[in-house]
């Protein structure tokens, strides 16, 4: 599972609270979309400050927990600090982190050496180093004509990176596979005691009754 930000369990009046003040310092959400590496350190500083009156230290995750507890819930933020209706908070919505899977691509130069192996005809074994080269030199023979064996690499320079592609991973759907709660039941089984497996026992039994 994603890890989550410690806010997310606090009261939702504290989370009121520190949206409030550090909105009031120019937290804007939106910005975060718009240049993430840019704002990142600026926000941090913003929320650490009203963060130390809890005895909390900043995490990535509690900068982007408050964003989006900011973003999903900015109409009703506004009504509760115009209103001061505390009733309102019940409402609050608290995001949860979820996990991605991210495919990137690393590109840069190297020096490569390939291992072939090919099958060449010659009356002798001394004649056969003269004859590939010559044949290769004609032209009626190629480096690539034999089987690929292996490569190895090295003198590695790395020039850039991409992420080429984000996406969500929807661990409810995984929990739920019935190959991974066999596969998960499997292992925990051997820790188990004896009064717990009789328990598991009985109602596994009970729910086989009702097929």
């Amino acid at each position: 599972m994603a890890d989550q930000s410690n806010f997310s369990k606090y009261p939702k009046k504290i989370l009121v609270y520190i949206s409030g003040h550090i909105i009031d310092n120019g937290f804007e959400w939106q910005d975060l979309n718009n240049d993430y590496e840019e704002i990142y350190n600026d926000y941090e500083s913003i929320l650490q400050n009203v963060a130390n009156f809890v005895g909390e230290t900043i995490t990535e995750e509690d900068v982007q927990f408050f964003a989006k507890f900011i973003e999903i819930n900015d109409d009703l933020l506004s009504q509760i600090f115009e209103t001061n209706d505390k009733s309102l908070m019940e409402q609050l919505k608290i995001p949860q982190a979820n996990d991605y899977s991210v495919e990137y691509s690393v590109n840069g130069s190297c020096t490569f050496t390939e291992y072939h192996e090919s099958k060449f005809s010659s009356y002798d074994k001394d004649w056969v180093f003269g004859s590939l080269n010559q044949q290769h030199n004609d032209g009626n023979w190629d480096i690539y004509s034999g089987v690929l064996k292996d490569t190895s690499y090295d003198n590695w320079e790395i020039n850039d990176w991409d992420i080429d592609e984000v996406k969500e991973i929807n661990n409810t759907q995984e929990s739920r596979d019935p190959r991974k709660l066999l596969e998960n039941t499997e292992k925990l089984i051997p820790k188990l005691d004896r009064q717990t497996l009789v328990r598991l026992k009985y109602l596994i039994n009970k729910e086989l009754r009702g097929f």
